[in-house]
């Protein structure tokens, strides 16, 4: 026993307290580790105010570099027992001081930081697997009052790993090895089952789950949902709604509400599904389904040209940039067409409409006669060239002035009323 008061304070002067420092720390009954367990950082600020001394009381100089190591000492004895993890002072090496300082200071940036959205209300007519994803990103993200992410709670397999494993992060270090057992188990498991609770209440899912309500079991509610909504009898239902959903698409240009990446979609959904469940779809059947629902017929080229390529016909996504580059090229040279075309037709309208106006306005577009309108103007020598000869007729007719009598003073030939 007396062999930890000695390794703890052999600490304390390894991180940078002075002999008077660490006598006037254990004065203050921390004399091992275990005494560690729960202090805060408030803790540490005010333990060490007492230690350096001052009013009447002799100062004690403590550098402040020493202080932050003994904050991380802190941290590292919290987590580590929390963790199940041995806690004896000789542990705390200059590698660990380093490692678990970077720790601590992430966890205050991520404090900071905003968090995973909750996943949306689970409601009638809600699919169970976006919602089994929600959770699991904002148990990933959400920490618990160990600091440890909510999400080891709803582990596969309820004992912890062993902590001298390898893994791939050390996220993925606590959430396998963090034990199921103890107050902060008990916390933490309870405020999953209160999260569940909230997201569940008004839909089908809170039947599954409000039979754990009395001991807030959040850990037996969420493996009770997934085995509902992942049984086998779901599996084949999710299955089966894949298989249809591909069948049934079918891309026809795009419209209002669905275009082609809404296809794509479809698609890309229902193979997740089926992975999901263990049904594979290899590469070369994806782009064939891919292929076959599209009816637009500005995709022909484009689904040739897949057909007759090793390597798209083989890679699903290399195949739908090809698909979506040739339906977008198709796209602009179609909106081009159709305004050369509307630029035409109302040049032509424009001119009609200057053919009209001469009538009364300018008297060099007058009146209207039998047969085709035609424009009783002057013409450049190209335009005049072009009329009809009949044409030609009608502009000269127009360009004389009508023939008048001539005006006489005779008086009109008077009837004989007789007859005579």
């Amino acid at each position: 026993m007396a062999a930890a008061p000695a390794a703890f304070n052999a600490a304390l002067i390894r991180i940078g307290f002075s002999q008077e420092a660490v006598a006037s720390i254990n004065q203050n009954q921390v004399t091992v580790s275990e005494n560690l367990i729960g202090m805060t950082k408030d803790n540490v600020v005010q333990l060490m105010k007492i230690v350096r001394g001052g009013h009447g009381v002799p100062v004690i100089n403590v550098p402040f570099m020493a202080q932050k190591r003994f904050a991380t000492l802190c941290y590292w004895v919290n987590r580590s027992s929390c963790l199940g993890e041995d806690i004896s002072s000789g542990l705390f090496t200059p590698q660990a001081i380093i490692i678990y300082g970077r720790l601590m200071a992430q966890e205050d940036k991520d404090d900071e930081a905003e968090g995973v959205k909750a996943p949306t209300e689970y409601k009638t007519g809600s699919k169970g697997k976006p919602f089994k994803e929600g959770c699991i990103a904002f148990f990933n993200t959400t920490l618990g009052m160990d600091r440890v992410p909510f999400s080891y709670l709803i582990r596969p397999d309820a004992a912890p790993g062993d902590p001298l494993a390898a893994y791939a992060t050390e996220h993925a270090r606590l959430i396998a090895i963090m034990p199921h057992a103890g107050l902060e188990y008990e916390t933490n498991n309870g405020r999953v089952f209160d999260y569940l609770k909230s997201w569940t209440l008004n839909g089908p899912a809170w039947t599954w789950i409000r039979s754990f309500s009395a001991h807030r079991d959040g850990r037996a509610a969420l493996l009770a949902l997934l085995e509902h909504y992942e049984g086998d009898a779901q599996r084949d239902r999710v299955k089966d709604a894949a298989y249809l959903a591909i069948s049934q698409a079918r891309y026809h240009g795009d419209r209002k509400r669905f275009s082609f990446e809404t296809y794509v979609t479809i698609h890309q959904d229902a193979y997740e599904d089926l992975e999901q469940y263990g049904q594979v779809i290899s590469p070369d059947k994806r782009v064939c389904d891919l292929l076959q629902g599209i009816k637009d017929l500005k995709a022909n080229a484009a689904k040739e040209t897949i057909l007759a390529n090793q390597h798209l016909r083989n890679d699903f996504s290399a195949a739908v940039t090809h698909l979506a580059t040739s339906l977008q090229l198709q796209g602009i040279i179609s909106e081009d067409s159709t305004r050369n075309v509307s630029g035409t037709q109302s040049g032509r309208a424009n001119q009609g409409q200057g053919k009209g106006r001469g009538g009364r306005g300018g008297g060099r577009g007058r009146g209207r006669r039998r047969g085709r309108n035609i424009y009783l103007g002057s013409y450049s020598p190209e335009k005049w060239a072009a009329l009809s000869n009949k044409d030609k007729q009608r502009v000269r007719d127009e360009e004389q002035p009508p023939q008048r009598p001539p005006i006489t003073n005779r008086s009109p030939p008077v009837r004989n009323p007789r007859g005579t």
